[in-house]
């Protein structure tokens, strides 16, 4: 509903409030850290794109490098970063890391056409040492129930962050489409060709925004109906098995798609005032591409994945 309105505002409220169901899987006394003394506490999240490093060091961990697309870092507290740690035996360790924003300093590199509010800069590390508390194995998340911790009392935080809790980035592409919508129709229903032709009278004006509200019902219904089976599944204390995770991630993305169709198929009906730089329409048009670009969003990715996983061969991801 937010993204209704705005993308930028409602991915950054999305993360942040996403980010609260993996913190809490944490060990208690790292959330005693993090929430003890600033229950409103928020946490941000990047990712190593630009080859942020972590070693191993006597009770914890060192973290060197920039950490990117760290999406509501100028209202966080807290970084949750995802580090991957060397193995010698196989592909490296993945963790989430609680670091302090005493730790870390933003860097202003986020010159981005979609989202483009959304503030989502990297975040540069020093030789930050991080105790052995503050690391959560990401592969753990979701599977066990970690005495002290909200998921001993709340399903949420035991949805699988990868595929069950991912449905933050799908909500807000439909929330996008939803305003475009909205735009047109308003647009729509107030204008007149040169001519004099009322828009509303042209079929296939008519045509573009059914189909178009077609598929984002279809977007919405596709993701509540995973979302409803991801709680189910987790409100018995159960792990979802692969197959399933792996068909949740697909429908993310698939509904990122409908949304994209669907903002696109309005497009032709704007005309050339839909093409400015002012234009909310075309704010909708950047923003709904740049959500699908997110690596759970990304549809050749997932495709590519859900395909394997369905004809018995292992996943791409080893997040999954």
């Amino acid at each position: 509903e937010i993204a209704r309105g705005c993308g930028s505002s409602a991915w950054v409220f999305t993360n942040l409030a996403g980010q609260n169901s993996i913190v809490g899987c944490h060990d208690p006394r790292a959330l005693e850290e993090v929430w003890g003394s600033n229950p409103s506490a928020l946490v941000a999240s990047s990712f190593p794109a630009k080859g942020g490093t972590a070693r191993r060091a006597p009770g914890g961990i060192v973290l060197n490098g920039v950490w990117s697309f760290a999406s509501g870092v100028d209202f966080a507290d807290w970084e949750n970063l995802q580090a991957f740690l060397p193995n010698d035996s196989g592909p490296p360790d993945h963790r989430f890391v609680l670091v302090p924003k005493s730790q870390y300093t933003i860097l202003d590199d986020w010159q981005a056409n979609g989202l483009a509010g959304t503030g989502s800069r990297s975040v540069v590390l020093e030789e930050v040492f991080v105790p052995e508390h503050r690391l959560l194995d990401a592969r753990r998340v979701g599977e066990t129930i970690k005495p002290g911790t909200p998921a001993e009392t709340c399903a949420l935080f035991r949805l699988p962050p990868f595929s069950g809790a991912a449905k933050m980035f799908s909500s807000v592409a439909i929330g996008i489409a939803r305003g475009a919508l909205d735009l047109t129709i308003e647009d729509v229903k107030a204008r007149r060709s040169v001519g004099g032709v009322a828009l509303v009278d042209l079929p296939t004006a008519q045509i573009r925004i059914a189909e178009s509200s077609a598929e984002v019902d279809a977007a919405y219904t596709l993701i509540m109906r995973d979302a409803q089976e991801a709680m189910n599944i987790a409100e018995r204390s159960e792990l979802a098995p692969v197959e399933t995770r792996t068909r949740w991630r697909l429908n993310n993305a698939y509904a990122g798609q409908l949304c994209v169709r669907a903002v696109e198929r309005l497009h032709t009906l704007t005309g050339a005032r839909g093409i400015g730089r002012d234009s909310l329409f075309h704010l909708a048009v950047r923003d709904v591409h740049a959500c699908v670009q997110q690596i759970t969003m990304q549809w050749d990715t997932q495709m590519v994945n859900a395909g394997r996983v369905q004809l018995g061969l292992p996943t791409l991801d080893p997040r999954m």
